[in-house]
């Protein structure tokens, strides 16, 4: 095992024209890089109905070996298809995994200081900040109305940005360290997450999945700072926001989980992190032997916290909303195999970089006791974490 801090330096060296991945969990645990793939996986968006069984085929011919790439959001329509009301406008796979015969792993460490790298231009948001709180009380007023329960609202942020990827991982993870932070490249496709969210995680027949829900900004002022962690632990609204996602993953699990087998742990946990404090539940649950991972993404995909409740009309509503489709974002990405053994995050905070556009979203769980300022200001909290790393201002 190497040390860990020397991830990012060797990222930096790695041999680049080939795809590479780089897994770091900026000190809670081990990293890894990986290179050298003996096969790439890409499924384009029109043929996402078919690519969980494309997947699968994938997985059972590099059954020994580890697997690491994402699954885009709209990998839904594998699991239940619902028509899009507009295209991508990048050129993504909706499916990206390669299967990869060079890996190194590295000890946990904090994430060194990061080199300089240039600052984006051009932001353009896709809603105004009025139209989002339409978009808001949109959603609230379904609610009342007994349409649904919730539904995680999320905006695009898009400018322009030329420089190393790579220096620009090492620099998000310095400025927003995550316990689920990754890196793909392939080509002048590259996918830069830091996330904080778990998705899912599989030993043998022992699947984990911690869903966040409840979110308010860090202050620098240590005193404010742990009365805004006090005020959103005994916040009604954001604990019944966690409640309704949790009851949906238990119902998740329980699809395929052995009878009787799933549990919450404390409820409600908390996380801290560079920008925000977050609320978050574990659920588990017991897998009767051999499932395939296959059978369990189409359980479970795409997670409950960043769709809502009842899942599929809060992506029905959510598509009649939402401007830009959200590609990689909201979808998940980590490891799979060897083995019956998996580890995704949910992919918030997440930036892709397709040429020289950068692209990244953010958003909310909207209840009918939401308030509609406050989210598009909770919206902002979460983008500034990779905002900074891009030497960008939202404002707010």
């Amino acid at each position: 095992m190497r040390p860990g801090a020397e991830i990012f330096a060797d990222l930096l060296a790695a041999a680049r024209g080939g795809p590479v991945a780089a897994l770091a969990s900026c000190g809670a645990g081990p990293s890894w890089l990986l290179h050298d793939p003996v096969e790439v996986l890409r499924v384009p968006w029109a043929a996402r109905a078919g690519g969980l069984a494309t997947l699968s085929g994938f997985l059972e011919r590099h059954r020994d070996r580890r697997c690491v790439g994402y699954l885009g959001y709209d990998l839904r329509d594998a699991v239940e298809a619902i028509p899009p009301r507009i295209g991508p406008d990048l050129d993504l796979p909706v499916l990206w995994f390669a299967a990869f015969a060079g890996a190194a792993e590295y000890a946990p460490a904090a994430v060194p200081e990061a080199p300089a790298v240039p600052g984006a231009s051009d932001l353009r948001l896709a809603f105004t900040a009025a139209e989002y709180r339409a978009a808001v009380a949109d959603i609230v007023e379904r609610i009342c109305d007994g349409d649904l329960f919730q539904a995680n609202l999320t905006q695009p942020f898009t400018a322009a940005w030329d420089g190393d990827p790579r220096a620009l991982f090492w620099r998000l993870c310095h400025v927003s360290p995550a316990p689920f932070a990754a890196y793909l490249e392939d080509g002048d496709l590259r996918v830069l997450s830091v996330s904080p969210e778990e998705f899912l995680h599989r030993a043998g027949g022992t699947v984990r999945t911690r869903p966040i829900k409840g979110t308010s900004a860090r202050d620098p002022d240590p005193d404010r700072d742990a009365a805004a962690l006090a005020d959103l632990r005994a916040s009604t609204k954001d604990r019944a926001e966690l409640a309704m996602i949790v009851d949906l993953l238990r119902n998740d699990l329980g699809k395929l989980a052995r009878p009787g087998s799933v549990r919450v742990g404390p409820f409600p946990e908390a996380a801290s992190f560079a920008q925000v404090h977050h609320l978050l539940a574990t659920v588990r649950a017991e897998l009767p032997p051999d499932t395939p991972h296959v059978e369990l993404l189409r359980a479970v995909f795409p997670g409950g916290s960043i769709t809502g409740a009842p899942k599929l009309r809060a992506m029905q509503v959510l598509e009649e909303l939402e401007r830009v489709r959200r590609g990689v974002y909201t979808g998940a990405l980590g490891w799979i195999g060897p083995g019956p053994a998996l580890h995704l995050n949910v992919a918030i905070r997440t930036l892709v970089l397709r040429g020289r556009t950068a692209r990244f979203h953010a958003g909310g769980g909207v209840t009918a006791r939401s308030d509609p300022e406050a989210e598009w200001r909770e919206s902002l909290h979460k983008a500034r974490g990779i905002a900074r790393a891009l030497g960008l201002e939202l404002g707010g």
